[in-house]
């Protein structure tokens, strides 16, 4: 009775001092709070190049299966984690396999040190200066694997950490064995003729874009709009100008990002039913403004750093906000406010 399936919220706008959500089945219901976890993986992000290309094309996020690749001359753009699973796939039975960087990245092992490279981390980190937290992990990834432009790859234009990094255990060694070549930006297309900005050319059959995503909010238009997938939000939660409105899992990390959206939430249940007080308007726009500018000294300008986060600071940030962490014995389900529907 608290949960309704296969329906689509097709707007949310404020009305007064409440949340006005309409659906798919015609019903318009009102909340006082409305928690938006979409998700910022669902719109794909195409860039446009010269030319026309006459192959078959389509972004990773319609990725399924490797057979699509056998026997085919494959053109991969991009060298973040889908870009290099799927050129790696590819290379298992296409004919050739190209990868497409603007350009170079650190590409980091899934395992140093005898564990998965996240473990390697700690919640000390949120204590450790971030440059002594960088050459650590530089020593760690150059020990394990080298230098990207000693095992094929441009070389990075950042430090490591500077950038999200790429993990991957299987790149360097196929790129090694002629399996995938690493190819510039491109010009343009003509027909299956690619045309890379280091005057080379190849002839393609399929195309894979691995270029990212929009953060996509179709139900919130007129309401809030993340241009160039710029969130400015308390806690990376909060539009201050919102009231009532909270944004869940719009964040990126190394490492997994599920625990941090499970910190997100237990804040917001923590607010809405006021175990701890919503900071002034002051206190979150002071706070946006110095995580904004942290996040511009760290890491690259590129739509995709919008959302970076620091994995152990940012759930000492969370932890530091709820105070006490006390969580209520009634249960939350119980406290949360429907207004109404019609």
């Amino acid at each position: 009775e608290r949960i309704t399936f296969n329906t689509a919220v097709e707007k949310v706008e404020p009305v007064g001092d409440h949340w006005e959500v309409t659906t798919s089945d015609g019903t318009t219901r009102e909340y006082k709070n409305v928690l938006v976890a979409n998700g910022h993986h669902s719109s794909p992000k195409i860039p446009q190049f010269e030319g026309e290309f006459t192959g078959e094309s389509f972004h990773a996020h319609d990725y399924r299966d490797l057979s699509v690749f056998k026997g085919k001359r494959v053109l991969v753009i991009g060298v973040g984690n889908s870009g290099m699973d799927i050129a790696c796939d590819a290379a298992r039975n296409a004919e050739a396999v190209y990868l497409s960087t603007r350009h170079g990245v650190h590409v980091i092992p899934k395992y140093a040190l005898g564990k998965p490279v996240d473990q390697l981390s700690s919640p000390l980190m949120a204590y450790v200066p971030f440059p002594v937290e960088r050459l650590a992990y530089e020593a760690i990834v150059r020990i394990a694997t080298g230098r990207p432009q000693d095992r094929g790859l441009p070389k990075p234009d950042h430090r490591l950490l500077g950038a999200h990094p790429t993990v991957s255990a299987e790149l360097y060694d196929r790129v090694g064995h002629g399996d995938i070549t690493m190819k510039p930006d491109i010009t343009r297309f003509d027909g299956e003729k690619v045309e890379f900005v280091d005057g080379t050319s190849e002839a393609v059959d399929i195309v894979v874009y691995a270029t990212g995503y929009n953060i996509s909010l179709p139900f919130l238009e007129g309401v809030y709009t993340a241009e160039h997938n710029k969130m400015p939000l308390y806690l990376r939660i909060v539009p201050p100008d919102l009231p009532g409105l909270y944004f869940m899992g719009f964040i990126q990390t190394v490492g997994s990002g599920i625990p941090l959206t499970e910190y997100q939430a237990e804040w917001v249940g923590d607010l809405i039913t006021g175990a701890v007080p919503m900071p002034s308007r002051a206190e979150m726009d002071k706070w946006i403004d110095h995580d904004q500018k942290e996040m511009a000294k760290r890491y690259l300008r590129s739509e995709r750093h919008t959302m970076q986060v620091d994995y152990w600071r940012y759930i000492k940030t969370m932890k530091d906000a709820r105070g006490q962490g006390r969580l209520s014995k009634v249960p939350l389900v119980n406290k949360i406010p429907v207004l109404g529907s019609r």
